[in-house]
């Protein structure tokens, strides 16, 4: 069963995310921002991180460069309701492998995550 760990501030959508991934299989730690991502990511032995980039405390751009400093090399995707047309270079520079925006079909969101883990 992978594990995600899923990094989403607002909590109906953690919760409804965290519902839908468990009932496709996956192993789910969700967290409300991104102080300790690290530390989450390395204590639960997470396959992929799934966070939003509109984060309180520290930013989603942040959370990616900090784990990829930390030397964290699990796949990355980015959520996020931002519409700038160099987004997706921006967060790939930080170290993300992927983006979505929002809002998301549900089922392309899950293949996007399988996709990841399969390269």
């Amino acid at each position: 069963m992978p594990h995600v760990i899923l990094i989403e501030d607002d909590a109906l959508v953690r919760k409804l995310l965290e519902k839908r991934l468990v009932l496709a299989g996956w192993q789910v730690t969700p967290l409300r921002d991104g102080r300790g991502a690290a530390e989450a990511v390395l204590a639960a032995g997470a396959d992929l991180v799934l966070l939003d980039l509109g984060l309180p405390h520290v930013d989603g751009l942040s959370v990616v460069e900090n784990l990829r400093h930390r030397g964290i090399t699990i796949p990355i995707l980015v959520l996020t309701a931002y519409e700038l047309p160099h987004l997706l270079a921006t967060v790939q520079g930080t170290g993300a492998n992927d983006l979505v925006q929002k809002p998301y079909d549900p089922d392309a969101l899950l293949e996007r995550m399988e996709r990841l883990l399969a390269a």
